[in-house]
């Protein structure tokens, strides 16, 4: 059987690609897969090293060069100090990928997988479900159904794994039905290719379990999560299959995610192996003194204690 993966990214996310890549692999040994990689400005060592990984594995690396002008008029707004542009490729593989592929799954780089795929693979698409998803940390939310007009019942996903009915994104014309609404409701899409792909297909996808894209939210100390759902969840949340750090990267020098580490395991399985954010001194310095309140007390803690479940 063969695995169809996605992946969007440009040069600084090349080895948080690896990362990804490296962790379903080793985590899925009996399957073959064809990564598509979706990127405008890769050097050919950048490709080498995505390539060569993917080899290793007896896995093989495609790319996919989109036209500029494919996003012309597109803007990032939330989270623009962690995004650029290239996050609305997603919203075009239906145009991009060859038409012989009938379903891929995507995937963010910033995701480590930790378990067998194959389940969520298998989901079953019918002709009227253009996706099968995991509903988003602000799926709860109610600004985001008055900001983007769809009712609330109809929930609101996250779009960083995303296992795409190309059949029915071909048949239905969804890469140009997102150049359509953004055109028409720019002032709409706040949280970018995410409120965008919601828009146009809100109606039309399958809501799949949260281990499928457990994403940081689910560990935070947060009021709208009640201790008790955390306990309900805590095998999921002990052991995600896809593990998705949304919020704070573990490579960032203060993330606090309590499976932070687990991202460093298979940096290790990559050309990037012992490179750690710590190893800067400027960088232990900042992490002390960011962290310096919640040490002491002063603040409340923002992750869950996993082995409190």
């Amino acid at each position: 059987m063969m695995i169809h993966i996605a992946c969007n990214i440009d040069h600084n996310y090349v080895r948080h690609c690896a990362v990804t890549l490296v962790s379903l692999f080793e985590n899925n040994p009996k399957e073959t897969f064809t990564v598509h990689i979706i990127a405008r400005e890769l050097s050919e060592t950048d490709r080498n090293i995505l390539t060569a990984l993917a080899g290793k594995y007896n896995n093989k690396a495609c790319y996919y060069t989109p036209d500029a002008q494919m996003l012309e008029g597109f803007t990032i707004r939330a989270t623009h100090n962690r995004l650029s542009l290239a996050a609305y490729y997603r919203c075009f593989l239906s145009a991009l990928l060859p038409e012989d592929i009938d379903r891929v799954l995507y995937l963010d780089c910033d995701i480590v997988i930790l378990g067998d795929i194959t389940p969520l693979w298998r989901t079953p698409l019918d002709a009227h479900t253009g996706v099968a998803v995991v509903e988003d940390t602000g799926c709860k939310e109610l600004q985001r159904y008055e900001i983007l007009q769809y009712p609330a019942e109809d929930s609101y996903f996250n779009s960083g794994v995303l296992l795409i009915n190309l059949v029915y994104w071909r048949e239905h014309h969804i890469a140009q039905a997102c150049v359509d609404y953004y055109r028409t409701y720019p002032e709409r899409i706040i949280f970018n290719d995410q409120d965008l792909l919601n828009c146009v297909l809100h109606r039309h996808k399958t809501l799949v379990g949260l281990q499928w894209n457990v994403q940081d939210g689910f560990y935070r100390n947060h009021p709208a999560i009640s201790p008790e759902w955390h306990r309900t969840h805590a095998e999921i949340l002990r052991h995600p299959v896809i593990l998705h750090y949304t919020n704070r990267k573990p490579w960032n020098y203060d993330s606090q995610h309590p499976l932070r580490d687990v991202y460093f395991q298979y940096l290790d399985l990559t050309p990037w192996k012992g490179e750690r954010p710590w190893h800067s001194v400027k960088n232990r310095f900042k992490r002390f003194f960011r962290l310096l309140p919640f040490y002491i007390g002063m603040r409340k803690a923002k992750y869950i204690r996993l082995a409190s479940l």
